[in-house]
C-alpha cells in the first residue's frame, strides 16, 4: 500500500474526537452507512499463551469491494482490488461504538498491512504475504473469487498473525477495520469498522513428560 491508514488514537485527540462525534460509528454487524467494503463472512480467532509476545491471531474473511460511491472501481480497478493493491486490517478489544474511547494503547490490539505477490493459474489468481509485524509475523492468502455484477471483486482471505501482545482482547465483540490502498473505504477515517464475534482461549500447553529410564 502507498500509505499508512493506522488508526492509532490517544490521549487529547480521542478524548476531543469522541466529544465531536460520539455516536458516528455504526452500530454491531450494521456497517457504516456508506461503505465500499461489504464483508460477506468473518472467522476471527485469538489463541492467548503463557509466555509474553507469543499470541495468534487467526482470521478468515469473504470480502467484496463494491467500488466508489458513484458506483465505479478506481482507474483500472487496482486500488478497489484486494489482491492488486493489497489492504489494510485491525482489530481492537473496543466496539465501533467505543474505539475513540481507547486513551491507553495499544489502540487498535492488532494492526497490519497486508501486500501480496500474485500468482496467476490459468483463469484462477491468488496471492501469498509474508512480512514481520510487531514482534512476530503475518502470513496470508487471498483467492480471488468471481466478481459480481456491479462490485469490483469479492476475495476470500486467510490470515495469521504470531508473536502478537493480545492480552487485553479477553471477550468477544470485536472490532474489525478494513481499508483499500485508496483509504476511501469508509467513514471512519476512510476505514470500514464492524463488531464481529471472536473464538477467545488459550493455548494449548504440551505436558512435560521428563526423562524415562530403561528398565534392565
Amino acid at each position: 500500500m502507498k500509505a499508512s491508514v493506522r488508526i492509532t488514537l490517544v490521549g487529547a485527540f480521542a478524548m476531543a474526537l469522541l466529544g465531536l462525534s460520539p455516536y458516528s460509528i455504526s452500530p454491531a454487524h450494521a456497517g457504516p452507512a456508506v461503505s465500499e467494503i461489504v464483508v460477506n463472512s468473518s472467522n476471527v480467532q485469538v489463541v492467548h499463551n503463557p509466555s509474553p509476545n507469543t499470541d495468534v491471531l487467526n482470521m478468515s474473511l469473504n470480502v467484496t469491494s463494491k467500488g466508489d460511491i458513484a458506483g465505479s472501481c478506481d482507474g483500472d480497478g487496482a486500488s478497489d482490488d484486494f489482491l492488486e493493491s493489497g489492504f489494510f486490517v485491525a482489530v481492537s478489544r473496543f466496539s465501533c461504538a467505543t474505539f475513540l474511547s481507547c486513551i491507553t494503547p495499544p489502540c487498535p490490539d492488532f494492526e497490519a498491512e497486508v501486500d501480496y505477490v500474485e500468482h496467476d493459474i490459468g483463469s484462477s489468481s491468488y496471492g501469498t504475504s509474508f512480512e514481520p509485524n510487531a514482534g512476530g509475523n503475518v502470513s496470508s492468502k487471498i483467492v480471488a473469487l468471481a466478481t459480481p455484477p456491479g462490485t469490483c471483486g469479492r476475495w476470500s482471505i486467510n490470515l495469521q498473525a504470531t508473536g502478537q501482545n493480545l492480552a487485553l482482547i479477553t471477550s468477544p465483540p470485536v472490532a474489525l477495520f478494513l481499508a483499500d490502498e485508496d483509504q476511501d473505504a469508509g467513514p471512519f477515517f476512510g476505514e470500514v469498522c464492524l463488531d464481529v464475534n471472536a473464538n477467545i482461549g488459550n493455548g494449548i500447553t504440551k505436558p512435560h513428560h521428563g526423562v524415562h529410564h530403561a528398565r534392565h
